[in-house]
């Protein structure tokens, strides 16, 4: 056995196939290389094609496994498309992450336009909807399957988005524990990813006042939570079903 073999059994994805919806920017793309370290075949899923063929040429730089398709998450077509090319590519799904999520510049109900509220819905909660819906029949079949949805502080809390953003996130736990429940017993495990304050595009430009109310005194790394979304898709996390998991240095601790 060589060493490149000696790693990939050790590795806790390994022989497993994973879609990424969010997965050219911020934490999808951590997550989508965190996937592919630990022996998964990545279809990574975004709207930029010049960034999911970088993400995927990383990948593959590092002789791990992956592909892009692109991808409107609104668009249940564009769903079911890249659920036949993960079958067609790699003959199963064994993960399914929800990452894909935009906010609403902290705008309150009277402030916020309805169509960026339409908007906002269909990304946050109706596209996790659409890809679980298109996934879940192939995990029942062959027994076993991760779902990941991404939250945030928000799914406990007011005051980490606006209006929509707010709404949208605790819709998604609801959706989780939901899902988690109905179909727990064959074999799915659906949890949800509770992200903090991270370094990414979507929080480029946001005060950064509120870390001095964290107890970890810093933002987190796409990384720190990749490694989480690594737990949750792994065996190691098979006795969670429809949790709440919180990465965000304590942020929630004094809220």
């Amino acid at each position: 056995m060589t060493s490149q073999d000696k790693k990939l059994q050790d590795t806790k994805l390994k022989d497993r196939v994973a879609i990424v919806f969010g997965g050219t920017s911020g934490l999808g793309e951590a997550t989508a290389k965190a996937y592919a370290a630990e022996g998964a075949k990545v279809v990574v899923t975004g709207l930029s094609e010049d960034d999911g063929k970088r993400i995927v040429k990383a990948i593959e730089d590092s002789n791990q496994q992956a592909t892009f398709v692109k991808a409107d998450v609104t668009d249940k077509d564009q769903i079911q498309a890249v659920v036949d090319h993960a079958l067609k590519t790699y003959g199963q799904i064994d993960i399914l992450y929800n990452g894909a999520g935009i906010h609403d510049a902290y705008n309150n109900a009277v402030e916020l336009e309805e169509d960026l509220y339409d908007k906002l819905m269909a990304i946050n909660v109706k596209a996790p909807y659409l890809a679980s819906k298109a996934v879940i029949p192939h995990f029942i079949k062959q027994g076993r399957g991760a779902i990941i949805n991404v939250g945030s502080q928000a799914t406990q809390m007011a005051g980490p988005g606006g209006s929509a953003y707010v709404t949208s996130k605790h819709a998604v736990l609801g959706f989780t524990k939901q899902l988690a429940f109905d179909f727990g017993s064959q074999g799915v495990k659906v949890n949800i990813l509770s992200p903090g304050f991270i370094e990414t595009p979507m929080t480029e430009g946001i005060e950064d006042e509120r870390l001095n109310r964290i107890p970890a005194q810093r933002a987190g790394k796409p990384e720190e939570i990749a490694a989480l979304a690594v737990f949750l898709a792994s065996d190691d996390s098979n006795y969670m079903h429809g949790a709440n998991v919180f990465m965000d240095g304590g942020w929630v601790l004094g809220r």
